[in-house]
């Protein structure tokens, strides 16, 4: 059954490369919505318990196509493609765990804030579900205050092109060699930012500038082999200070605002590409990612994120949209 072969050829389980020089695999971006607040956790202990019905189900295919000859190859590939996919889905997981659990010591204090507006955000979600109208605005609108500050990026300015049309253009360094993917991204940015109702209301568009350094040039003693694993901050501090970087090896996509943005391994969606540019021109995650529990405990913390509790682009990055109000912050800070 060579077609079944091929199947599995596109369907293996092996995980996905990770590292230096590896750029993500681009999907379909998920139907547009306004954000609504919405709690998720992610918990080590869980995934140990959810994921290992996936381990159970391999070790079942495996005993059956080695003792029953009269298996069925076209319902053993499609269980094996099932199967595929949780694995994939756990190795996700597992590089957002990688990730983010060392930050929750590391940053602390950070942590800590974003703890205390966790709880805020809970007692606005009571307090609105309980019908205490004003007491669930005033906590809103605290929350929005105070959830996502804006801090402008230097060297950035809105401009007239030669046709007249207001232009924000960002110069961007890379060392990203590939060239799809640097297409890809323009594309997303020229679709949720250009193509948004509120830029072209405003008569505004953003302009991406690319600028490739070679890899040799960041390191002139000696590249990093494709791959490998780096000190992102460190990898960092080797492009120009002023730069505006998008650069590759981190297990979990993440951008610092106003520096860089750094690639993971995971698949990305035009959106989510849209949301992460929204850091370099100076926006904040307009969502929190607190944890509970103990980080040094055998199965660490509890990660929490709220989402939606901004109706936008950064509130909502795999749903939201570019709106009037950030649009607005962009000509405050760039000027009109």
């Amino acid at each position: 059954a060579p077609e079944l072969v091929e199947r599995l050829r596109t369907e293996t389980t092996a995980p996905r490369p990770r590292g230096y020089g590896v750029v993500p695999e681009r999907v379909a971006d998920e139907p547009a919505r306004t954000p609504r607040p919405r709690e998720t956790r992610y918990s080590l202990e869980e995934i140990s318990w959810a994921y290992s019905l996936a381990f159970r189900d391999a070790a079942v295919l495996a005993a059956r196509a080695e003792s029953d000859p009269e298996l069925d190859l076209a319902f053993a590939t499609a269980e094996h493609a099932r199967i595929a996919v949780r694995q994939r889905s756990l190795r996700d997981h597992l590089a957002y765990q990688e990730f983010w659990q060392p930050r929750t010591l590391v940053d602390a204090e950070a942590f800590a804030q974003r703890n205390e507006q966790i709880e805020r955000v809970r007692a606005w979600i009571a307090a609105r579900d309980a019908g205490e109208a004003a007491r669930a605005q005033e906590l809103e609108d605290a929350l929005r205050r105070e959830l996502a500050p804006f801090r402008s990026t230097a060297g950035l300015a809105i401009e007239r092109d030669a046709s007249g049309q207001r232009v924000l253009a960002l110069e961007l360094t890379t060392d990203v060699a590939d060239r799809a993917f640097l297409t890809a991204f323009d594309e997303a940015v020229e679709l949720h930012w250009n193509g948004a109702e509120a830029m072209r209301a405003a008569g505004l568009r953003l302009e991406l500038r690319w600028k490739v350094v070679a890899t040799a040039e960041l390191y002139p003693e000696g590249a990093p082999a494709r791959e490998s694993l780096l000190d992102l901050d460190r990898h960092v501090e080797r492009f120009p200070p002023d730069a505006l970087v998008v650069t590759t090896g981190a297990a979990s996509l993440h951008s610092l605002v106003g520096r860089s943005i750094r690639l993971g391994p995971a698949p990305v969606a035009p959106r989510v590409l849209a949301h992460e540019l929204g850091h370099l021109l100076g926006f904040q995650d307009a969502y929190l990612r607190g944890f509970e529990g103990d980080p040094h405990g055998p199965f660490g913390a509890v990660l929490v994120e709220w989402t939606g509790l901004l109706d936008d682009l950064m509130g909502g990055p795999a749903i939201g949209a570019v709106t009037p109000a950030m649009v607005a912050r962009l000509e405050e800070a760039y000027g009109g």
